[in-house]
């Protein structure tokens, strides 16, 4: 099995990690800013122990201090986009701002083909279009007051989440992705930590629930889900993997039903279904590249 095929089957366990990602944090019940700080400290906690591992640390070692600059630069922009995605759940239903934030494809895309020059079809476009449509019917319905709003933040979560893949893309072609995760969830965690002292946000006093939704948050859909992310966008195109995660949606829909009580409206509905057959649409017409990459991961 090759790097391009090993990526491929990372991306189906991903999408079921990421896929619990509202659900605790919903459960966590903490002020956003501090718990996209917490899910990015606690995942940098739990990478820690695989640098007792000799390759590790070399791979650490190798890199330049202007590659892990401009890593850590690039993690403001991943960070910027879980305050975006964990504040919209607190205006808007889980169907709602999942859908919409999974909507990250049309803007990688459309940044692919500008920065990274990844060929986008005139297929693709006509798919981007539909889904656009989706989008609109998602971010009209407003069911509970506030959601217009929260439906906007997952709109520009998925911006900066397309941003930060077409990153990670370029990045990770030479970059190993132990060390690329360290470095992620420590300058995330750093770049969180300078805004809760600057806004005066609390970091700590939360009851054992909220500590356990955070943890459970910092495990299960980013140290697990989104490392297998960011292997995959090593070695496929970017929007692809993108496209791969309207899988988070439809299980973060399912499991807010079952566990939250939240049933999504009609109109939700009808617009997450447009999405999901647009999107799908532009995985089918998308070409998938072998990568040549001197990476052992």
């Amino acid at each position: 099995m090759n790097q391009t095929e090993k990526a491929q089957s990372a991306l189906l366990p991903a999408i079921i990690a990421v896929s619990s990602s509202a659900i605790f944090i919903r459960w966590a019940a903490a002020v956003p800013l501090a718990a996209a700080f917490w899910r990015s400290a606690m995942a940098g906690l739990l990478f820690l122990p695989l640098f007792l591992i000799p390759r590790f640390r070399r791979e650490l070692h190798s890199l330049s201090r202007k590659r892990i600059g401009v890593i850590a630069a690039a993690t403001v922009i991943i960070a910027l986009h879980q305050i975006c995605f964990i504040t919209s759940l607190s205006y808007t239903s889980i169907a709602a701002s999942t859908f919409l934030t999974s909507t990250q494809p049309i803007f990688t895309a459309f940044f692919g083909s500008l920065i990274l020059k990844e060929r986008v079809g005139i297929k693709s476009w006509g798919m981007i279009a539909g889904a656009l449509v989706g989008m609109a019917l998602i971010t009209m319905d407003r069911p509970i007051e506030g959601a217009f709003f929260g439906n906007m933040l997952a709109v520009l979560a998925a911006i900066l989440a397309a941003l930060y893949s077409l990153a990670a893309r370029k990045l990770r072609q030479t970059t190993p992705l132990v060390p690329f995760m360290m470095i992620v969830h420590i300058s995330g965690s750093l770049f969180l930590g300078l805004l809760l002292f600057v806004f005066d946000i609390p970091f700590a006093g939360y009851e054992m629930k909220t500590w356990l939704g955070l943890f459970l948050l910092a495990f299960l859909p980013t140290a697990i889900g989104h490392s297998l992310l960011t292997f995959s966008v090593g070695f496929l195109p970017a929007f692809i993997v993108s496209s791969s995660l309207l899988g988070e949606p439809v299980g973060a829909t399912i499991l807010g039903a079952l566990f939250l009580g939240e049933v999504p409206g009609i109109q939700t509905i009808i617009g997450a279904a447009i999405i999901i057959l647009f999107i799908l649409g532009i995985v089918r017409t998308g070409h998938i590249r072998v990568i040549p990459e001197p990476l052992r991961d």
